[in-house]
């Protein structure tokens, strides 16, 4: 136990110093890791007839890969399993970071001891006061009770415990509102197939906590509904799980395209009618963040995040035309907590100029 503690604060400090990925404002999906739950000697739930839901979810995680494949080449998909074998669960969120994922999805289906309970949920990496939800993550992540160094890899960390769970409430996701957002969208679609919609959950799953990208988990179906069970065993059913798992993949994909497009016309259409432009840098970062939801950014404004060379983003504040008005620009932007923020300045064609330039320009004008 202590050492998952210890692995849970690492990553609150990771995640405070790395920027959250805001993959609807801009940031390109490259590489789709999909993740079928359980697999070889852990069948996971089993249905009334005897379906087993790593057989389900495996149909489904090709199906999807082969969907996104189709429709974007570019796109690299990556599965943590595309055989009947048993994956650690540490294993799988490990594919998705060392691949540089941009989006994690990991398929289940579910169980439950009432046989009509049925419809999809999806749910995002947290932990709220929810016993429902709690059950749900303690069954996917009883997964590591088949692993024979689970010791090493979570410490005393007992799935079926209640109090083990606590540790969680100290975890707070990077990627949440990105996730949810993307979570939001798989409920959308699975409506549209007329899916009963079990809505977007939080919940402290093992496979989610160590992934540093937008992650989800989607619960199928109910298997211990004999209906259910049915559909998810189908070619029909599959085919509609996947297309609408795809659906809020492309949106995703294409909201990402438009916001860059818009991202990198947006300075040359500003600066036409001006012969220079003063602009405050405040950060720079490898990651897009949601500046419309994160508090950081709250007391900011005018902020505009541009892409530099291959990896970067610079962010700055304001768009002004006197050297007067950016030492204004950046008085506040240090009062809001960026004290090595700095002006940086553009002739009317875009192109980056030292300050002592800008400010002839200026005189100029």
């Amino acid at each position: 136990m202590k050492r998952l503690i210890l692995n849970v604060v690492l990553l609150i400090l990771i995640a405070s110093s790395v920027s959250s990925v805001n993959v609807y404002a801009g940031k390109p999906i490259k590489v789709v890791v999909i993740d079928a739950g359980h697999g070889g000697n852990d069948p996971g739930a089993v249905g009334i007839t005897g379906k087993q839901e790593k057989v389900v979810n495996l149909a489904l995680a090709l199906k999807l890969g082969n969907l996104i494949r189709e429709q974007y080449p570019d796109i690299k998909v990556v599965y943590t399993r595309k055989t009947d074998v048993f994956v650690k669960l540490d294993r799988r969120s490990q594919i998705a970071n060392e691949n540089h994922s941009d989006l994690f999805i990991s398929i289940h289906c579910n169980s439950a001891p009432n046989s009509v309970s049925c419809g999809t949920e999806t749910f995002v990496m947290g932990m709220d006061k929810s016993a429902a939800n709690l059950a749900v993550a303690q069954k996917e992540n009883a997964s590591i009770l088949l692993e024979s160094n689970a010791q090493e890899n979570y410490g005393d960390f007992d799935p079926t415990s209640p109090e083990a769970y606590i540790i969680f409430s100290l975890y707070q996701n990077a990627f949440l509102t990105q996730s949810t957002s993307f979570a939001a969208d798989i409920q959308s679609e699975m409506k549209n197939i007329k899916r009963a919609d079990r809505g977007v959950k939080q919940a402290p799953f093992l496979v989610l906590w160590r992934t540093t990208m937008p992650s989800v988990l989607i619960e199928a179906g109910f298997l211990s509904n004999k209906e259910e069970e049915a559909y998810l065993a189908s070619e029909k059913g599959q085919k509609e799980l996947s297309e609408a798992i795809f659906k809020a993949v492309s949106k995703m994909i294409k909201s990402n395209q438009q916001d860059i497009t818009k991202n990198e016309n947006v300075e040359t259409i500003v600066n036409e009618s001006k012969s220079v432009i003063y602009k405050i840098q405040f950060m720079s970062s490898g990651v897009i963040r949601d500046v419309k939801n994160d508090v950081a950014f709250k007391n900011i404004e005018d902020i505009e995040i541009t892409k530099v060379g291959s990896t970067m983003y610079r962010y700055t504040s304001g768009n002004v035309d006197t050297y007067q008005d950016a030492v204004a620009v950046l008085e506040n932007v240090k009062k809001h907590g960026f004290a090595d923020a700095f002006i940086i300045a553009f002739d009317k064609n875009n192109n980056r100029i030292n300050i002592s330039e800008a400010r002839e320009l200026e005189r100029k004008k």
